[in-house]
C-alpha cells in the first residue's frame, strides 16, 4: 500500500469512528447483562414463594452480573488507554479490533450461562475462557500497534509501551487463574475478578 492510499484509508476509517463503534458495543453489551438477572422460578409459583428465597436463588445471577459488568468496564478502560497512544489505524488493526468486539458482544450469553449453571465447572470455564480470548485479543492489538511504533507516536517511550502492555495482560492472567480454580472444583473462582479493577488501576498509574 503506497502512502497516498494509506492516507486515504486513514481518513475513511479514522480513529474516532472506531472509538465510537467500540463505545457502542461496550454500552450495548453492558446493558444486556441485566437481562441475565431473572427470576429462577415460574410465574405461577412466584406469588407463593417467599421473597428471601427468590433473592437467594437469584444470587448467582447478581454475582455474574457484577463480575461481567466490572470486567467489561475494565476492558473498556484498557481499550481507552491504548487509543490514547494510538495515532491512526490500518486495515489489520481495524479487523483485530472488530474481531475483539465480536467476542465482547457475546459476553451477556456466556455470563448468563455461567449464572444459570452456577454449580457447573464447564459453564464457569466457558465464561472464563471467553474472557481470556477477549483479553488476548486486546493484548494482541497493542502488540501490533506498538511494535516498531507502527501505529503510535515514534517518540513514545518504552516505559509507556510496557505499562500498557502489562495492563492488557491483567484480565488474561486473572482468567487463567480462574480457569485453574474452576478445574479444581472451586466454584467461588469468579470472585477473584472483583480484584481486576484494582490491579488494572495500579498497572496503569504505577
Amino acid at each position: 500500500m503506497d502512502e497516498t492510499e494509506n492516507r486515504a484509508f486513514r481518513i475513511e476509517f479514522g480513529k474516532s469512528r472506531i472509538e465510537s463503534l467500540t463505545d457502542g458495543i461496550f454500552a450495548f453489551g453492558m446493558t444486556l447483562l441485566v437481562l441475565g438477572v431473572g427470576y429462577p422460578i415460574s410465574v405461577q409459583t412466584f406469588s407463593s414463594t417467599p421473597l428471601v428465597q427468590i433473592l437467594r436463588s437469584s444470587f448467582p445471577d447478581f454475582i455474574l452480573y457484577m463480575v461481567s459488568f466490572l470486567i467489561l468496564a475494565a476492558f473498556w478502560v484498557s481499550h481507552h488507554v491504548q487509543f490514547h497512544y494510538i495515532r491512526f489505524i490500518d486495515r489489520t488493526f481495524l479487523w483485530l479490533n472488530i474481531l475483539a468486539l465480536m467476542f465482547v458482544a457475546f459476553v451477556p450469553f456466556t455470563s448468563s450461562l455461567a449464572g444459570f449453571f452456577y454449580t457447573s465447572r464447564l459453564a464457569a470455564a466457558v465464561f472464563e475462557v471467553h474472557l481470556l480470548i477477549i483479553g488476548l485479543m486486546f493484548h494482541l492489538q497493542w502488540r501490533y500497534a506498538s511494535h516498531g511504533r507502527r501505529l503510535v507516536d515514534p517518540g513514545l517511550d518504552d516505559a509507556s509501551v510496557r505499562r500498557v502492555w502489562g495492563a492488557s495482560l491483567v484480565i488474561p492472567i486473572f482468567s487463567v487463574a480462574g480457569i485453574l480454580l474452576t478445574l479444581l472444583g472451586i466454584h467461588e473462582s469468579l470472585f477473584i475478578y472483583f480484584l481486576v479493577p484494582v490491579v488494572l488501576w495500579i498497572r496503569i498509574h504505577r
